[in-house]
């Protein structure tokens, strides 16, 4: 959990595509073709300019959010 702690506070807005892909240890292109498919639940993609140029976007409260979910969750059953 330090290591997204140190991620979020470095990045309080939003986190580029290539930090999560490594946060996550996965390719940065296998991360946007998945926010591009909409199977990726923290990132936002949109279409640049007609050419087909694509930008990428993951907001920084919601990959925290997602990633600390199961966490918290397992934290909370282990306290009850």
């Amino acid at each position: 959990m330090q290591e997204l702690y140190n991620l979020v506070e470095a990045n309080p807005q939003y986190i580029s595509v290539p930090d999560v892909a490594s946060f996550l240890g996965m390719n940065t292109e296998g991360l946007r073709n998945s926010i591009e498919n909409n199977t990726c639940p923290f990132g936002i993609m949109w279409q640049k300019s007609i050419h087909g140029n694509k930008a990428f976007k993951i907001p920084t409260a919601k990959f925290f959010f997602w990633y600390a979910k199961d966490y918290v969750e397992i934290k909370l059953k282990n306290a009850e």
